[in-house]
């Protein structure tokens, strides 16, 4: 089972689990921190994320012969930078502890 992502706010790009948002939080002497969920999504099957370039790109652009950061993850044609593509979700509050 993957680990739940959360965004930062509602204008963050990128996703990170929730011990990161809160080893962050701590760092910034935080009691409570409000994040949002980070939905996998589904509904959009022509994009996905690249984690070499931290970017949503064309799932079409993502070949050898038109990305540098191409790396082949088992000989098959699939990038190992190839992540999934995550949208908003609802916004959860933590405690810091």
């Amino acid at each position: 089972m993957k680990q739940k992502l959360y965004f930062r706010d509602i204008d963050d790009t990128n996703c990170y689990p929730l011990s990161d948002r809160l080893n962050d939080a701590k760092i910034d002497e935080l009691t409570e921190i409000t994040l949002i969920e980070a939905d996998l999504d589904k509904d959009n099957p022509d994009y996905i994320w690249c984690t070499a370039d931290g970017e949503c790109v064309e799932r079409h652009n993502c070949k050898k012969s038109y990305c540098n950061s191409y790396e082949s993850k088992s000989g098959r044609g699939v990038c190992k930078h190839r992540g999934d593509l995550y949208t908003h979700g609802k916004e959860v509050k933590f405690k810091v502890i």
